[in-house]
């Protein structure tokens, strides 16, 4: 095995996981990132930082896809997963140096990680004893006004209880969508329904739209093309158009046509059209005076959010709209930030959009992504049922339960399982940290408090102190999530510790070969 390879890639991801572990919690520090094209950005969010890195190692390459794979199918716990990473491969390298094998130690990190998920199944606590707000306001990180916090949590818990109650199939975090925005500090609105961030094609059109019919469309609004793709599939017209009074005569029926579709649809209840594509600028009056309201390129996210709040379905063009296709809503436009926002309130599956703001625009982006994740953790509650006690007092009880099965365990494996269990109090320790605590000092209070009995003794970050996270203030996290980290953690660091040769795909040499074999 090259151990100087290894131990050349291992350094390259324990780099990047301390860097981005250092933004844990609602003190995690700031990173200024300067990119290669002059560029700065300032950033405590984990996930962000590792997008702006210009990474170009393999092994951290392979990082940034497993955390941000991670991120996209969880919603939270990023941070967490690439500092457990760092911190196992950190004690990996401390075990190679004791003569481990990359094969016993992954054993024993494996035989932890199902004594840590024995663990965290027995001593998981009732979501309703905690609340769903409380996850939500374990999350929120990105801001430190308790005021705040309550209100965005609070809204943020109600709306995700009444999707997942609702009898609509697939209900989930994509209900509930979030937008932070300039603003006064801590103004939050709680809407029900879609806001879209996409203004009226034209101010000459209806601003206010109750129970208005919608007209959902994949492609371009615009006047028929004779002979076109707009065309019926059963016609097959040949034109041959060579004096300006035929061309005139072919763009009279063309709009000519467009007015009866228009008027088809309006007749229908047609109120309101949200289209993929664009509003051709020649037909955009013709809607207004026809008092229908119209938004274009509309993204695929939010078209999917407004099918089922509205009911209705894409169809292809304006010509397909029916009674059965469309839906229905009540829609208005309102002015937010100095930008004019539509707001898309139907009668079909719950859909609710967090409104945010925040003073600048750096704390706008790390306060929508707080955000996004107290809206994961919190459907992620309410699925599983079951919560843990945040503040890094899980990893503490999680640490003591592995050193327990340690001891029991025959072989070196008992050196790896250990490891791991030193590597899980990095979580407390970089909490104890940011709250201006001593380190290893706070995580020798915390061995203590729960070898006395007391399970929940944690980190309050922001009131930098250490105390049971399940009283007054509560610091609670899905047990799921939980679990995932951990174990998504173990995969990866259990993957990258078993390394010991980077090679060129495209330049793969006898020498190169001869390395790999070995």
């Amino acid at each position: 095995m090259n151990t100087d390879a290894q131990r050349a890639l291992l350094d390259d991801v324990d780099r990047v996981c301390d860097l981005v572990g250092t933004t844990l919690g609602p003190f995690g520090t700031n990173k200024l990132v300067v990119e290669s094209g002059g560029r700065v950005t300032a950033t405590s969010s984990g996930t962000m930082l590792l997008d702006r890195l210009e990474l170009d190692d393999p092994a951290t390459t392979l990082l940034e896809r497993a955390t941000g794979d991670f991120r996209e199918r969880h919603g939270d716990g990023a941070t967490t997963l690439t500092l457990l990473t760092g911190a196992l491969l950190r004690e990996a390298d401390a075990l190679f140096e004791r003569g481990l094998h990359p094969t016993t130690v992954a054993r024993g990190y494996r035989e932890a990680l199902a004594v840590a998920v024995d663990r965290l199944e027995s001593r998981a606590r009732p979501l309703s004893v905690v609340g769903p707000d409380a996850v939500a306001r374990t999350a929120l990180t990105g801001t430190r006004n308790p005021m705040t916090r309550r209100r965005v949590s609070e809204a943020i818990a109600d709306a995700a209880a009444t999707v997942s109650a609702s009898d609509a199939p697939n209900g989930g975090r994509a209900d509930l969508d979030v937008l932070a925005r300039l603003g006064g500090v801590g103004d939050t609105d709680l809407v029900p329904g879609v806001v879209l961030e996409t203004p009226l094609v034209s101010d000459a059109m209806p601003r206010r739209l109750p129970d208005a019919g919608v007209a959902l469309l994949s492609s371009t609004v615009d006047v028929p093309k004779l002979g076109g793709a707009t065309e019926s599939a059963d016609r097959d017209l040949s034109l041959d158009a060579d004096t300006f009074e035929e061309r005139a005569a072919i763009g009279e029926y063309e709009r000519d046509e467009f007015r009866r579709i228009l008027s088809s649809a309006v007749a229908s209840g047609c109120r309101f059209v949200a289209t993929k594509g664009g509003v051709n600028d020649r037909v955009k009056t013709r809607l207004a005076d026809a008092g229908v309201a119209a938004v274009d390129r509309v993204e695929d996210g939010e078209m999917e959010r407004l099918v089922r709040s509205t009911g209705g379905r894409v169809v292809p063009s304006l010509a397909e709209v029916t009674p059965e296709t469309m839906g229905a809503a009540d829609v208005r436009v309102e002015r937010l930030a100095g930008r004019e926002f539509v707001y898309v309130e139907g009668d079909g599956a719950p859909q609710f959009s967090l409104v945010c703001r925040a003073p600048d625009p750096r704390s706008v982006a790390a306060f929508e992504e707080s955000a996004e994740s107290a809206v994961a953790a919190t459907f992620r509650a309410l699925e599983d049922g079951r919560v843990v006690p945040g503040g890094g007092a899980t990893e503490v009880d999680l640490e003591r339960a592995i050193r327990t099965a340690a001891r029991g365990t025959a072989g070196r494996e008992q050196l790896a399982m250990e490891g791991f269990a030193k590597a899980l109090v990095t979580v407390p320790k970089r909490l104890a940290e940011s709250a201006g605590l001593d380190g290893w000092s706070g995580v020798i209070r915390l061995r203590v408090a729960h070898d006395e009995g007391r399970s929940s003794a944690g980190v309050d970050a922001l009131a930098g102190e250490i105390r049971d996270v399940l009283e007054g203030e509560v610091i609670a996290e899905p047990l799921g999530l939980k679990r995932d980290a951990v174990a998504s953690a173990t995969d990866l660091a259990t993957q990258l510790l078993r390394v010991d040769e980077r090679v060129p795909a495209n330049d793969l040499s006898d020498e190169d070969s001869t390395a790999a074999a070995r």
